[in-house]
């Protein structure tokens, strides 16, 4: 039972929602539900090396899995296919912190940021999704490190860290 995932991802190529939605596929569950064997991974034509995902069957399915199977896929649908809209105050609600940030990962990739969420990026890991708090006395804030875009724009901001003026 192989994960046909370059042949999916060629598939989706050039549409950021239906990429997204096929990553949802890829990665959730180890690859569960890209398997070959399932039945909305099909062929586009007979003769054809790529798979592609059936939206509407895979829709059609869905009451088969835990509830949060059935919200990953639900959303993951909503992204392949404009027939079937979601409701993500029902369906965010109800994932586990690692399926939520690939579900938050893969929206920032329909939206049009792909670097987010390239086949190359690690699944997010749940023990490194909160911050290390052990070090931190009561009391104690922390402060985000900056980013170094932030600091490029910071230097090019007029009258920055000139203090106030008499």
């Amino acid at each position: 039972m192989t994960v046909p995932a370059p042949e999916l991802r060629a598939w989706a190529q050039g549409d950021y929602p239906t990429e997204a939605a096929v990553e949802l596929l890829i990665r959730a569950k180890g690859g569960r539900f890209a398997r070959e064997t399932q039945p909305w991974i099909q062929r586009p034509w007979p003769s054809s090396s790529l798979r592609c995902v059936d939206w509407d069957r895979l829709h059609h399915e869905l009451s088969v899995f835990s509830g949060g199977e059935r919200r990953l896929l639900n959303i993951a649908v909503s992204m392949g296919s404009p027939d079937h809209p979601v409701d993500l105050s029902n369906d965010l609600s109800g994932l586990d912190d690692e399926l939520l940030l690939l579900v938050l990962a893969a929206t920032a990739h329909a939206a049009g940021r792909p670097r987010l969420l390239s086949p190359a990026t690690a699944v997010p890991d749940r023990a490194q999704a909160r911050p290390a708090t052990h070090n931190i006395t009561p009391g104690q804030r922390t402060q985000p490190h900056p980013r170094p875009e932030d600091e490029q724009r910071a230097a090019q901001v007029p009258g920055r860290n000139e203090g106030p003026k008499p």
